[in-house]
């Protein structure tokens, strides 16, 4: 057996307990998303100007150092399936970090990070196991405000979903693959409301459907929809500071 799971104290109960509690993880990053360090959560809408998207999380940045490790072996393998990073703070240890190989083939599929309170801040998920983060997903008092995604494996984002209240509130997305923002979606009470596409590349909204259809020449002129449509969620706002 490697030495860190002589120094780790692995028990055959933990692993029991840790591999169904992955399971369930596994559920809902596929349900829901899965969503480093804490992240600012940009409040307002990029429909009016130019927004440029950048690339997702290559991965675990979780440091171990000066800081203790634990590890588990769900499927006995001698391999290490779940790390575990803890920091001292003056309240005593916390967990900061947590990883884990959701299909057993070496490779860490899932990333969580903590705040010095507990309180999740991040988590990265790859959801197809080709070694590559899908989805990053960012928390504001144990709450998902913002998630970014990479839809086509290309190693940037073309997705940004912003929620309130576990309910979608605006989607901002790259339809062409060039970088830019030149889709957007607008939801109220969690149900899709508006659409608006940037139809010639400056970086605003041309068009602006609702319910299928084209709404006022105002809006299709590239104005942003009305303020409550567009507003950005609580969580979003405390990041901000507004």
């Amino acid at each position: 057996m490697p030495d860190f799971f002589k120094s780790a104290n692995v028990r055959s109960g933990e692993g029991r307990s840790m591999g169904r509690q992955l399971l369930g993880m596994l559920a809902v990053a596929l349900a829901a998303g899965c969503g480093g360090a804490k992240a600012e959560v940009k409040t307002e809408s990029s429909a009016g100007g130019v927004q440029v998207l950048g690339d997702i999380s290559k991965g675990s940045r979780c440091d171990a150092k000066n800081r203790r490790e634990s590890f588990v072996d769900l499927n006995h393998d001698d391999k290490a399936d779940v790390r575990k990073v803890y920091a001292k703070t003056p309240e005593g240890e916390v967990l900061v970090c947590r990883e884990a190989d959701l299909n057993f083939d070496g490779v860490k599929d899932i990333f969580y990070y903590f705040d010095e309170t507990g309180q999740p801040t991040q988590d990265e998920c790859d959801l197809d196991f080709d070694g590559k983060i899908d989805i990053v997903s960012t928390y504001i008092k144990g709450k998902v405000v913002k998630q970014e995604l990479d839809t086509n494996g290309d190693g940037k984002i073309d997705r940004v979903r912003y929620l309130d209240k576990d309910l979608p509130v605006r989607l901002e997305g790259d339809t062409d693959g060039d970088g830019k923002v030149d889709y957007w979606e607008y939801y109220e009470g969690g149900k899709l409301v508006r659409i608006g596409q940037d139809l010639d590349g400056d970086g605003r909204a041309d068009k602006w459907t609702r319910d299928g259809e084209t709404e006022s020449a105002e809006l299709s002129q590239g104005k942003e929809p009305a303020a409550d449509a567009g507003a950005a969620p609580d969580g979003a706002k405390a990041a901000s500071g507004s």
